[in-house]
């Protein structure tokens, strides 16, 4: 599993190299009123595809060795659900355009509603993938998927194609993850539907469903309302300051989330899963606190650099998005965790309170301009932090101090690093803006490694030998007791 979680964290880098080059070209082409367009459309259609699959696919994950009947029955269900929900967006685009006076989104999103059906036919052969541990598989997918669609969308922006080359660079990145992983895993699904088979699944699916759903529509939620308050251009730049900070959640976090869910779930024990947990806590910080505050540190910088001058406004909603986005990154590897414990049931309800609590604060933040909507997404991210800690530490049966401990090292190096690229900014300002970026991120990549191999290193190096010597010990291949078993409140 380590080997695998490393092979999917160096796809996700690939791709953020590629993301890199992709950006630049593409925001340079468009400009922020079609990226606030795409941002909007994208985000109904993302919405629907938490829906796409009924949350059974991460249930099936928790089944010991299902028959081809059960997943048969899971893999056309899900099929029936993505095409309704196909369907539904078509029949809703007309009175969506309407609401944001953009006549434009009806066609498009009836031309990104296949996506869905796509997602919905993966369902079974994901759970698969992630019941065996076969990250690989989803890493070299990830990034063949990624270069093909990255080109096909560059091609048509150079050709004039505006907004359309981000809808079909949509598409075929979707139509060559599903042709992959289909092949790849080999699933042929037989014509069995039978209801009754899904039915142990659906107290977990449920509820995890629900919590995507509300997760995805806290994460969602501030870009549509930036852009229905304030516009399209501001949407634009709302939504590319957001995209920039899920890059760092992309190459770090989600490979150590899906870890975390898979080894938590078939541990061996209590004991072993909590061990996990703060060893994965300590490894998540360490590689995103820095991350996330040298976009804050830099943003000014980087942000007319990397995206070109139609983008300046960029740089004060990508400092102001960065705290928040690194608190959402670790409330997803705190609602991993849960999954893996079978609490579906507290994940949506901190998922709900969470895109309830950003939701808000971005509305009010948005009345007062977009940097204030900005500021709005890491307030109300920030008043879950106390929430969160309380059910990790309870689930996980680990103290708060534990929790802290784990996460303290990180915290007091990228104080110390802000205060050291502060400084040498304060010298460096007259030299080209280049220049300054490079210097300020050297120097912060190099104060905050040498605090936290002064206060943490020998921690960490056991870390990595205990990833190396104890993982099949802690982690066993066989599945704990069914779902329909597990501890729920």
């Amino acid at each position: 599993m380590l080997l695998g979680t490393i092979l999917l964290s160096t796809a996700n880098i690939s791709k953020l190299a590629l993301q890199f080059l992709l950006i630049p070209v593409l925001a340079r082409l468009l400009g922020p009123k079609v990226f606030g367009l795409m941002s909007v459309a994208m985000s109904f259609v993302l919405l629907a595809n938490m829906l796409a699959d009924g949350g059974m696919g991460a249930a099936l994950v928790r089944e010991e060795n299902p028959d081809i009947e059960l997943r048969s029955t899971v893999f056309w269900l899900a099929v029936l659900i993505g095409a309704s929900l196909a369907a539904i967006i078509c029949i809703t685009a007309w009175p969506i355009a309407m609401i944001f006076s953009q006549p434009s989104l009806v066609p498009i999103l009836c031309a990104l509603s296949p996506i869905l059906i796509l997602s919905a036919s993966l369902s079974v052969s994901n759970a698969q993938i992630i019941r065996t541990q076969r990250f690989d598989i989803f890493a070299a997918g990830d990034f063949g998927c990624a270069v093909i669609s990255a080109a096909a969308g560059i091609i048509m922006a150079l050709r004039g194609f505006g907004i359309w080359s981000l809808v079909a660079q949509q598409l075929l990145l979707w139509i060559t993850k599903a042709a992959w992983v289909l092949s790849v895993t080999k699933f042929r699904p037989s014509l069995v539907l039978k209801l009754s088979r899904a039915r142990p699944l659906l107290r977990f699916s449920a509820n995890n469903l629900a919590a995507n759903v509300a997760d995805f529509t806290g994460k969602s939620a501030p870009t549509v309302i930036v852009g229905g308050v304030l516009g399209m251009v501001a949407g634009g730049h709302y939504s590319m300051g957001y995209q920039l900070t899920r890059i760092a959640d992309m190459v770090v976090s989600s490979p150590i989330n899906v870890a975390t869910f898979s080894a938590v779930a078939v541990a061996a024990n209590s004991r072993a899963a909590a061990a996990f947990v703060i060893t994965a806590l300590r490894v998540l910080m360490t590689a995103l606190a820095p991350l996330f505050a040298g976009l804050m540190l830099t943003a000014d910088l980087a942000a007319p650099l990397f995206l070109g001058p139609k983008w300046i406004a960029t740089a004060p909603v990508l400092a102001a998005l960065a705290p928040g986005s690194l608190l959402v990154c670790l409330y997803s590897f705190a609602g991993a965790a849960l999954l893996g414990k079978g609490r579906s049931g507290d994940v949506f309800r901190l998922t709900l309170m969470t895109s309830a609590a950003i939701a808000v604060a971005t509305f009010i933040g948005s009345h007062y301009g977009i940097n204030s909507a900005a500021a709005g997404f890491s307030v109300g991210a920030a008043l879950m932090t106390p929430v969160y800690i309380w059910y990790l530490s309870r689930t996980m049966q680990v103290s708060v101090s534990s929790l802290l401990a784990a996460a303290m090292p990180s915290l007091v190096a990228v104080l110390m690093m802000a205060v050291a690229v502060l400084l040498v900014r304060s010298q460096i300002e007259r030299l080209d803006p280049l220049l300054q970026l490079v210097v300020a991120v050297t120097v912060g990549v190099v104060v905050f490694g040498a605090t936290v191999f002064v206060i943490d290193g020998r921690q960490i190096r056991e870390d990595i030998a205990r990833l190396r010597r104890t993982e099949p010990e802690r982690v066993r291949p066989s599945a704990p007791a069914p779902i329909s078993q597990a501890s729920e409140i």
